[in-house]
């Protein structure tokens, strides 16, 4: 199975790419594995989604047009040729 992560501001400059495909063995997957094989491949990335504190800033997800709740990723499931975006929203003024 393969996934593709859109990375967005200021997650893909850690990747080195705004579109990373993720391969994944097997046939059934979450959103939390595609994240977990992203953040294995790039190292500075799981610092980057976690914060110092260990715990998630604010980074929204979408799987396809679908927005994904970080409290959900591992119930989300995951399809082959899925997109999945990284997005760090930010509050205009």
């Amino acid at each position: 199975m393969q996934v593709f992560v859109r990375l967005d501001e200021p997650a893909w400059r850690l990747a080195g790419q705004k579109e990373v495909p993720v391969r994944l063995e097997g046939e059934t997957h979450t959103v939390a594995d595609v994240i977990g094989a992203l953040t294995k491949r790039f190292a500075g990335l799981d610092a980057e989604l976690r914060g110092q504190t260990g715990d998630f800033v604010p980074y929204s997800l979408f799987l396809n047009d679908d927005a994904v709740r970080w409290a959900e990723v591992d119930r989300t499931p995951v399809k082959d040729d899925d997109y999945l975006r990284v997005i760090l929203p930010l509050a205009g003024g």
